[in-house]
């Protein structure tokens, strides 16, 4: 169990309360951040409150493996939050902590939204269907073509390739119609909290798993992606690509070479050229 990100605000911190927040630890190591979607969206929603300074916020890792993990929250699984002697195990109780205390401090982090909340709802359901697809298809092969032939895949993976960008490509629009920084506005939302981690996955596992990229000519989106990669809730939060690639690989019951395993832990934050170079012509980087 490994204390190394702590979010603690100076002057009267010993009356606003104090937030736990324990998120998985990398399998490759247990130092490092995991790649749990619901553990990095937590995190960021915490940050959210830690930054305008309403709570102190302490974020541990856990390896779900070790016995002392088992024997302190038996049987649990992470994202797990604690606050004073109160234990938070289920996804749904910490979301409903998180939002009365935004609410009782007037953050507006848990806005609601329709249109924006229909645009990604099932967006890494399909995305996680393509994955399962993809490698099953991949399987026995040394090497993919990158990017993907589309024509080449079986009609079933084309189906799933398809509504990912199709789904891409309303959030694009969504974003290009309301020109605004995050999808409601100029402030981080749940939404962002829940979207930005997903789009990140995405991208890593699209280039490192599958011949995929999000499509280059979905400027507006990108620049979202761009927004993320400067988001300081984002960074804070956000694993290693290769802690991201093994997460999914043990998933998919794929092999892991030790290389992998070895490597210097990287952080894909940049755009490609060409596409960021688009962004900066029609300046949507000024937002």
């Amino acid at each position: 169990m490994a204390d190394a990100y702590q979010l603690q605000n100076g002057g009267s911190g010993d009356k606003k309360p104090l937030l736990e927040l324990y998120v998985k630890a990398s399998g490759i190591d247990s130092r490092r951040i995991g790649a749990c979607l619901f553990c990095q969206e937590f995190w960021m929603e915490l940050y959210a409150l830690y930054e305008i300074g309403v709570a102190r916020v302490e974020v541990k890792t856990v390896n779900v493996n070790s016995e002392a993990f088992k024997k302190n929250f038996l049987g649990a699984q992470p994202p797990i939050m604690i606050e004073e002697d109160k234990q938070y195990t289920d996804n749904r109780d910490i979301e409903g902590r998180i939002f009365h205390l935004a609410k009782e401090y007037n953050v507006p982090l848990f806005e609601k939204d329709p249109t924006v909340e229909k645009r990604i709802e099932s967006l890494y359901r399909n995305f996680k269907l393509f994955v399962r697809a993809k490698t099953d298809f991949d399987k026995g092969k040394k090497t993919f073509k990158v990017p993907v032939d589309i024509d080449a895949l079986p009609p079933a993976i084309k189906i799933h390739y398809n509504r990912i960008v199709e789904q891409l490509a309303g959030i694009d629009q969504l974003l290009a119609d309301r020109q605004t920084r995050y999808l409601l506005g100029p402030s981080m939302t749940e939404y962002d909290c829940e979207l930005m981690p997903r789009l990140h996955h995405i991208r890593i596992i699209g280039q490192r798993l599958l011949g995929f990229d999000i499509p280059h000519n979905l400027t507006h989106l990108w620049n979202y992606v761009l927004t993320a990669y400067r988001t300081a809730a984002f960074i804070e939060s956000c694993p290693a690509d290769q802690d991201i690639l093994h997460h999914y690989k043990e998933q998919l019951n794929l092999f892991t070479n030790q290389r992998e395993t070895l490597q210097s832990p990287t952080k894909t934050h940049t755009l490609p050229e060409a596409v960021l170079d688009e962004i900066k012509r029609r300046g949507l980087d000024r937002k």
